[in-house]
Formats: structure tokens, C-alpha cells, sequence
């Protein structure tokens, strides 16, 4: 099933537009009218019926051309985020899944509008529920019906709660204190699957850092968890960050209070 979320532009006061059509020869403006800002959550009421984790998982990944499979109560679904749209009219379908042995492929048909379309920012999606669970060792590969190209997945754990913070290329979903010891969970879509962090004092002094591996390099998102990380004494903030080959610089920074 697809969908799409989607928020209306502001409406420009009527006298106004008697005004730029008369300046303009009463010819319609070219320019598309000035976007809404991006709605903080998703309001599109046709996903109600699904799980919270599915619920979550949409909203976390809108912004993104990015596939995923989450698993819950006995069910699969594979689901396809379009990506943000500048306009409506545009659509995501799963048109057909083959299972071949030890993968599952799913065809994924996405259409833009036929002619002119409405100035709104959307967020097309499809999501295809399966009757089971299919279990770890089953690969899933996401077709693009149109170019025969793989569609980029979240690889490894699922973002299915909310974000608790991010940057660009790096989402954090979980993070647990327990005395001195540290749990985070988080994806990351980078070039370089190193994930670094450190933790700093208030004046944002270095007091430890170290480094994991995320589970897949860009175009993918990939997993990433800190297990039982001590937190040095002192420590108010730790960071995460990437490091680019080309010129050492850290990229995409996160920094969240302790």
C-alpha cells in the first residue's frame, strides 16, 4: 500500500496576487510559491493502522530515498520511504516481491506527477505487509522498477523509535545510562564506516574516545551501537562523528548531554 505525507503551502492574500498579475501583463507567475516549513511529524492518518515501530520508522526516514524491513507481531513489512518532494502528485508502489531461495526481491514502481502539480512538499511511501516473519537469513533486495537499480536500505537495526537526535548522516535512536557505563544505538549513512565518539567535560576537553563500525557505507544506512562504553569521570557530553579520508575533517557532528 502506498501514501503520502504532505503540507500545504501558505496561502498568499488575494490582493496581493491581483497586484503581481497586473505588474506581470496578467500572466501567471513561473516561480513556485514559497514552501511551508516541514511538519515535525507525520499526519497522514492511513498509517494509523500500523504498528508504532512501522509508524516511527516512516516518520524517521521521510526525508530519505531509503527502504527497510521491520518485523513485529508476527509480520514482515518491507517499506519504501520516496523521499522529499518538492511537489505533489508523486508515488511509491510495491508492485511484486519474488522469493528466490535465500532472498526475497521486491519491485518498487515510483512515478512523478503526469503534468502540473500542486506546490506542497510530500512524502510519498509503500508499504507491503507479509503474513510471517522472515527471519534473519533472509537477504531483501528493493528494485527500482524503472532503472532496474537497487534501491538503499537501512542495514542492520531498524530506526523504530523515534530519533532522540542527529545530524545529516548520523541519527541517534536509543541511549541508556547505567551508573558509568554508556548503551547507544544509532544508523549512519557515510562513506567511512567508522563511527567516532568521544566524551568531553564541560569546557569540552577530550577525557576518552574510541571508535565503532557501522554496518554498511553510503548509499546505505547502516547500524551502529556502543555496548557497555564507560563514561569517564567529568564526562557532560559525548560526540559522534565521521571521519572523511580525503582530509581527515570531521563530518556530521552530534553532541548530546549526558
Amino acid at each position: 500500500m502506498g501514501g503520502c505525507f504532505i503540507m500545504r503551502n501558505k496561502l498568499i492574500p488575494l490582493l496581493l496576487i491581483g497586484v503581481m498579475l497586473l505588474a506581470a501583463g496578467c500572466q501567471t507567475s513561473k516561480k513556485p510559491l514559497e514552501q511551508a516549513k516541514k511538519p515535525e511529524q507525520m499526519s497522514n492518518s492511513t498509517t494509523a493502522k500500523y504498528p508504532a515501530e512501522v509508524r516511527n520508522w516512516l516518520n524517521n526516514m521521510k526525508p530519505y530515498l531509503v527502504a527497510g524491513v521491520v518485523e513485529e507481531d508476527n509480520k514482515t513489512y518491507l517499506l519504501v520511504s520516496g523521499g522529499e518532494q518538492r511537489t505533489g502528485g508523486h508515488e511509491v508502489k510495491i508492485t511484486g516481491v519474488n522469493n528466490d531461495g535465500n532472498q526475497l526481491t521486491v519491485h518498487v514502481n515510483m512515478t512523478k506527477p503526469d503534468g502540473p502539480a500542486a506546490q506542497v512538499i510530500s512524502y510519498p511511501y509503500a508499504v507491503h505487509v507479509l503474513g510471517q516473519e522472515i527471519g534473519d537469513n533472509k537477504k531483501v533486495v528493493f528494485i527500482n522498477s524503472a532503472n532496474n537499480e537497487r534501491i538503499p536500505q537501512v542495514i542492520g537495526e531498524q530506526p523504530t523509535e523515534p530519533f532522540l537526535d542527529g545530524s545529516n548522516s548520523i541519527k541517534i535512536i536509543e541511549m541508556e545510562l547505567d551508573k558509568n557505563e554508556i548503551d547507544v544505538e544509532g544508523i549512519a549513512r557515510v562513506d567511512n564506516p567508522a563511527i567516532h565518539y568521544r566524551f568531553t567535560n564541560g569546557e569540552g576537553k577530550t577525557l576518552s574516545e574510541g571508535k565503532v563500525t557501522a554496518a554498511a557505507t553510503a548509499p546505505d544506512w547502516g547500524s551502529f551501537e556502543l555496548d557497555d562504553v564507560k563514561r569517564p569521570q567529568g564526562a557532560t557530553h559525548i560526540e559522534f562523528y565521521w571521519v572523511d579520508a580525503k582530509d581527515q575533517s570531521q563530518r556530521d557532528k552530534v553532541r548530546i548531554a549526558l
